[in-house]
């Protein structure tokens, strides 16, 4: 029944993240035009909305490997809830700013791009880094099977891919290049779809 309900508070935090950033905050539009002005967020929406799913999937398949878990287990997800609550605002703002550069509609970012691209990747590498550490913990189970340690290896490998793709974009932010730092992340799928084809997801290394 505890992991029932931290899982059920985790579901929760997300929701609340995901809220937060809805097209348009919380009033209906008034007219028209500003119907049209709303929808212009909602690849902005799209953006974080992908993100923060991406974190609560992986953590519902990690609960389904790892089961009713430890006070780490319970440890480390408190410390993701902490962090998507706080992440959710430099989301949002990425998110308007990677609407805008790509569609043209959205709200502009006032200030410094290359320091909104290093609060984000900050906020990134450390819940990827989260879901590294509650990816590593079942392994700790002498019963878990080859099959199933290939996967856990490589859903770990995945997410310190991610980490380190935020955390290079964050030395870029330091650079001359800073305001396009938030481009390394379109590296993924290259980077993530090569380890993918070559990880041992059988175990049959091991």
């Amino acid at each position: 029944m505890a992991t029932e309900r931290l899982d059920n508070f985790t579901d929760a935090a997300f929701a609340f993240a995901v809220s937060l950033m809805v097209i348009g905050g919380a009033g209906a539009p008034e007219n028209f035009d500003a119907l049209v002005g709303q929808l212009g967020d909602l690849p902005a929406f799209a953006f974080g909305f992908a993100v923060m799913a991406m974190f609560w999937m992986s953590h519902v398949r990690w609960r389904a490997v790892r089961g009713e878990g430890d006070w780490l287990s319970t440890l480390l997800t408190l410390v993701l809830i902490f962090l998507t609550l706080v992440y959710v605002q430099p989301l949002r703002a990425m998110a308007s700013a990677t609407g805008l550069w790509f569609t043209g509609h959205g709200r502009m970012f006032g200030g410094s791009l290359a320091g909104l691209f290093a609060v984000y990747g900050t906020g990134f590498v450390a819940m990827s880094l989260t879901m590294v550490a509650l990816w590593s913990e079942p392994l700790r189970d002498a019963e878990l099977t080859a099959e199933g340690r290939g996967n856990v290896t490589g859903e770990r490998g995945i997410w310190l891919i991610l980490a380190v793709t935020g955390l290079a974009s964050i030395l870029m932010t330091m650079t001359a290049y800073g305001k396009w730092a938030a481009m390394l992340y379109a590296s993924l799928p290259l980077t993530i779809g090569l380890f993918v084809w070559r990880h041992d997801w059988e175990g049959k290394a091991a």
